[in-house]
């Protein structure tokens, strides 16, 4: 993985690890059928795939990487057979203190601490959930995140 590829900095404030990058690397809408009418199920998940440890040029600290998959399915209601999806792969990449903790942690029972879980979670749903958004206006299907509506009074 090469760090320079990202796409979008930001860096959320935070005691333990802050965010540094993440980037897509690969994206994928398909309609299996039209979705006309009636009802649609709306499920997205976030999976984090594998954390690496790298070094980063110019840094003097390590800086761990995190694949993930965020997938968003369109289900029929009844029968829950799948009507489309959108899945969007990539890597967030953190820096902080206790690189070795969290990387440790990992390896030992595939999870990461709390505070860095959410950092990751909420930096892929920021990012995913809008290009999910505009992929899903694209196959004309309905958004996968609820979005305000002017109502009558």
């Amino acid at each position: 993985m090469l760090i320079n590829k990202y796409i979008r900095v930001a860096i959320i404030k935070s005691d333990l690890m802050p965010v540094i990058g993440i980037g897509m690397n690969s994206i994928e809408a398909k309609k299996q059928t039209d979705v006309v009418g009636g009802s649609v199920k709306v499920k997205s998940q976030t999976d984090l795939k594998e954390v690496k440890k790298h070094k980063i040029p110019g840094m003097e600290s390590e800086a761990l990487s995190v694949d993930f998959e965020f997938k968003t399915d369109y289900l029929s209601p009844d029968d829950e057979k799948e009507l489309a999806s959108i899945t969007i792969g990539g890597t967030v990449l953190f820096v902080g203190d206790k690189i070795e903790e969290t990387f440790e942690k990992w390896k030992k029972d595939g999870t990461l601490p709390e505070d860095v879980s959410i950092q990751v979670i909420n930096m892929i749903l920021d990012k995913c959930s809008k290009k999910a958004l505009i992929l899903s206006d694209d196959l004309q299907l309905p958004s996968p995140i609820a979005l305000p509506f002017a109502k009558k009074k």
